[in-house]
């Protein structure tokens, strides 16, 4: 089963809907726009095909979530494709035969001694999630705004 989530781009959304895509009777496509319920998709998934936006990255590795990624905007995030690359979680794949054969060659590893190769990725993509690094921002932030109203103070 293939889940693609076009998010509010409804172009995409109906060019990649039956009648307008034929994906073959082998496969069960469902063609959705934005859900908010992202995380379910993402924690029943196998693989995320995906650009490599940081949130979404984020959300993946913390989901233990392997990723391909395929696409990126140059300089803004051109720099999390190595991090998902070093990382052990991820590839990035520039076209859609690249994409697909990954995907067949993730899906068809055979298991060895360390598990299938997406066995070895989700615990990669575990060891490379930071769930409370929201909440460690937000006491960084607390702590440096305390020590500079301590310092005003003696002023």
């Amino acid at each position: 089963q293939m889940v693609v989530v076009c998010g509010n781009n409804k172009a995409a959304q109906m060019s990649l809907s039956p009648p307008e895509t034929k994906w073959g009777s082998d496969i069960a496509v469902n063609v959705l726009g934005f859900v908010d319920n992202m995380d379910e998709y993402m924690r029943a998934s196998d693989i995320l095909v995906t650009k490599a936006g940081p949130g979404t990255i984020a959300e993946a590795s913390i989901c233990g979530l392997p990723c391909i990624l395929s696409s990126f905007l140059p300089g803004q995030e051109e720099g999390n494709v190595p991090y998902v690359e070093e990382n052990g979680f991820g590839c990035y794949r520039g076209s859609v035969e690249g994409i697909a054969e990954t995907v067949e060659s993730w899906l068809g590893s055979a298991k060895d001694m360390d598990g299938s190769v997406l066995e070895q990725m989700r615990d990669c993509a575990l060891r490379a999630a930071r769930p409370d690094a929201t909440l460690d921002i937000a006491r960084d932030l607390a702590d440096m705004v305390y020590k500079r109203r301590e310092e005003l103070k003696k002023l």
